[in-house]
């Protein structure tokens, strides 16, 4: 696994009391959820590739891995960290099925640690994180369908910590670059 990560979080996930505000220099853990630019286009066609992803610029990159694991309403997969998807896969994915495609990161705001983490046969994805930069959008986000912010849309700024009840009216949108401190994940 890569030893960092530039994660996206919306202000909503903390005040919903899933996360305290962020500080540089905290620890946490956390599952990490993926937003597709578009249908993440899996298949079994592409042959083995080697798990890895490209920091495109906020939280968005270019990722090549897996499927690790399908459900009716949710799945993983695997980018050489574990990523879920709260959503119905794609019709007729299957897992080592594979993909090569841009994906937006973000922190689990509560579907896997309060769900998907109880069913029995869940991978588990939660790993240990410090806080090493953190960056709120300076600017009002644009939207694609399905709330993704568009990273070409407005500039970043680094802070020192989150408050998500104060920036930007209760509304801020961050990003946390994140040192992986575990190699093996949890439930």
């Amino acid at each position: 696994m890569k030893e960092s990560l530039v994660v996206g979080v919306s202000a909503w996930v903390i005040q919903d009391g899933n996360y305290p505000n962020f500080s540089r220099g905290d620890r946490s853990a956390f599952a990490l959820e993926f937003y597709p630019q578009s249908d993440l286009a899996v298949s079994d066609a592409n042959g083995a590739q080697a798990p890895s992803f490209v920091h495109l610029g906020a939280n968005l990159y270019h990722c090549k891995g897996r499927v690790a694991y399908v459900s009716s309403d949710w799945w993983v997969i695997d980018v050489g960290v574990g990523l879920y998807r709260a959503q119905r896969p794609p019709q007729g994915a299957q897992q080592g099925w594979h993909f090569d495609d841009e994906i937006h990161i973000g922190i689990d705001p509560f579907f896997y640690s309060q769900r998907f983490s109880r069913h029995h046969e869940a991978p588990p994805l939660i790993y240990d994180w410090e806080i090493t930069k953190i960056e709120i959008r300076t600017a009002p986000p644009e939207t694609t369908q399905g709330g993704v912010v568009d990273p070409d849309g407005s500039g970043w700024r680094e802070i020192d910590a989150t408050n998500a009840w104060q920036d930007s009216g209760g509304r801020a949108e961050y990003v946390l670059h994140c040192a992986c401190l575990s190699t093996t994940p949890r439930r």
